[in-house]
């Protein structure tokens, strides 16, 4: 979402319904991809039509309340498909009520012997902010857990953009895309001891990308392109109380333009081994426009190459091993280039900042209802920053070990288990406080499993359930100049579906069990050096129904 927010992604506007599906892309192993793309790339692959339109209804805990319409015909020279979402809830905690609405249209035509899609998309959301509270505070029972810090915190939001893409119905050929969005999101939240403080991201994002496929048979395949992109706007903080303006804390005028070139191919000089490689180029113009402290304003221009390399050897077809070796990066903040608080330390010579990844491993297929895979990485990371108060703080070199298994069961055509376990090192090599050598905020352990079951009965009638549970040790954090890590609690949720299909008709319930009372999917430790978080419900539930026509 541009460099001044460190590379965050904001998928609100992405309703579940309208993803075909998600291609998920390990390390920085992919030349396509530049900017923030570190430890990996979820690529999200919207749907081109359906086969029928549908209505859906449902409601949960808290009074929440969702309705969905998806409307397409598949076999329109044009095809429609929208989807059109209204959701609302008053939420757990005091000042949570949240709501929003999506707007998602899109037109595909075949041209070319390919589909070029038309896409328009609307996003608008409003919710009250409860804050988070010190866990000793709520333990002790001086504040209750639903308890808001102040009424008048929120967040507003608005995206809306225009996309146009263009694909070969086969995997060689041309494909093109081209987008503008505007994005506006406000934010008013209060921080103990603080006072209140609003948060402006107002932006209009654009760019386009352009490559092409090559495959040469069985033997090799070659893709290259070019990319651009640009992302202008202003980022704004400043004191507010019951959200009227006290004083400012930062101003930017911010204006960020990149342009790339990526190849990447595979040969297969054996049949057992197949060779993965790429290489892209970045050039970026970062240009800071400090309204607050005018001396530190200037334009940046740090470019960089990033190799790739990697190998598949598959001894037989139900066994593969892998290696991969990559650079990554991703583009200075614009706190890093010209600071907030101090005049005469500006840094336009700052260049990217670097990743270099390393991972190896194997997967198999064992009995043909057994899958089985492991693997190991290694990741070192140039001035790794994190979000203090809305501003990129660096916190230095980062280096992560870890290693990662999963295991798949298909006990009979109607039920999947599976279960995967990760654990990773993550210390900062040059920390600004000695002492503080752990990378706040990230678990050491986590422990997925669940099980899927699929039930077809003789009138067409179909039955699927599925239960998930996972399991995070908590994270450390340091209070002040503390070198004695303060860990966060565990966090563990259980998650659980019913689905039943018949004649058109689809209805569902699910539930969603956290048992630890002072667990959050969100810590930090606050202003205040106590450690907050976000109280969750121990029960959630919804159900709904949907049709078919």
């Amino acid at each position: 979402m541009g460099q001044w927010v460190s590379g965050a992604a904001d998928l609100a506007w992405l309703t579940p319904e309208v993803i075909e599906r998600i291609e998920i892309i390990k390390g920085p192993f992919s030349a396509l991809y530049g900017d923030y793309a570190l430890a990996g790339v979820i690529n999200i692959v919207t749907r081109n039509g359906l086969a029928s339109p549908s209505i859906a209804a449902s409601g949960g805990s808290f009074g929440a309340v969702r309705g969905l319409a998806l409307i397409g015909r598949e076999t329109w020279p044009v095809t429609p498909f929208l989807a059109q979402e209204y959701y609302r809830t008053a939420g757990y905690r005091d000042n949570s009520e949240y709501k929003r609405f999506n707007s998602f249209n899109k037109l595909t035509y075949q041209l070319w012997g390919g589909n070029l899609s038309l896409r328009f998309n609307y996003y608008d959301s409003d919710n009250a902010a409860p804050g988070f509270l010190p866990i000793v505070d709520v333990r002790q029972g001086l504040v209750s857990r639903k308890a808001a810090i102040n009424p008048s915190d929120g967040v507003s939001g608005t995206r809306y953009g225009v996309v146009m893409n263009y694909a070969p119905n086969g995997q060689e050929g041309l494909y093109a895309v081209a987008y503008v969005e505007n994005y506006v999101k406000d934010r008013f939240g209060t921080y103990p001891p603080s006072s209140q403080i609003a948060m402006e991201d107002h932006r209009t994002i654009s760019g386009g990308r352009v490559f092409y496929n090559l495959a040469f048979g069985n033997v090799a395949a070659l893709t290259a392109g070019v990319e651009t992109r640009g992302d202008t706007g202003t980022a704004v903080q400043y004191n507010t109380v019951e959200r009227q303006w006290v004083s400012n804390r930062y101003s930017y005028g911010l204006g960020l333009s990149n342009w790339a070139w990526f190849v990447q191919g595979q040969v297969r000089p054996a049949e057992p081994l197949k060779i993965v490689g790429g290489i892209r180029g970045d050039y970026f113009r970062l240009g800071v426009d400090n309204v607050v402290k005018p001396a530190n304003s200037g334009v940046g221009h740090p470019s960089g190459l990033s190799p790739k390399l990697g190998f598949v050897i598959n001894p037989t077809k139900s066994f593969n091993i892998f290696a991969n070796k990559g650079f990554g990066f991703r583009s200075p903040a614009a706190s890093e280039m010209s600071p907030a608080s101090s005049i005469g330390k500006k840094n336009f010579d700052v260049q990217l900042a670097q990743v270099d990844s390393l991972d190896m491993g194997f997967n198999a297929t064992i009995f043909d209802n057994v899958f089985f895979s492991a693997s190991y990485y290694q990741t070192y990371m140039e001035r790794e920053v994190r979000m203090v108060n809305g501003l990129a703080v660096n916190i230095g070199d980062t280096e992560r070990k870890g290693y990662e298994i999963e295991g798949k069961f298909y006990a009979s055509p109607d039920i999947m288990l599976y279960a995967s376990y990760a654990w990773v090192d993550a210390k900062v090599k040059n920390p600004a406080t000695d002492g503080q050598v752990l990378v706040t905020g990230v678990s050491e352990d986590i422990i997925e499993g669940g099980i899927e079951i699929t039930k077809n009965f003789f009138a067409g009638d179909k039955l699927l359930a599925s239960a998930y549970y996972q399991y995070v040790s908590g994270p450390p954090f340091y209070a002040g100049t503390s070198t004695v890590p303060v860990m966060g609690p565990v966090y563990d949720v259980y998650n659980f579906k019913l689905i039943y299909q018949r004649a058109g008709w689809s209805v569902f319930a699910s539930g969603k069990y956290q048992p630890r009372e002072y667990s959050s999917g969100y810590l930090d430790i606050g202003i205040n050096n106590k450690l907050i978080f976000d109280p969750q419900p121990k029960w959630d539930f919804a159900a709904g129904l949907s049709y078919t026509f």
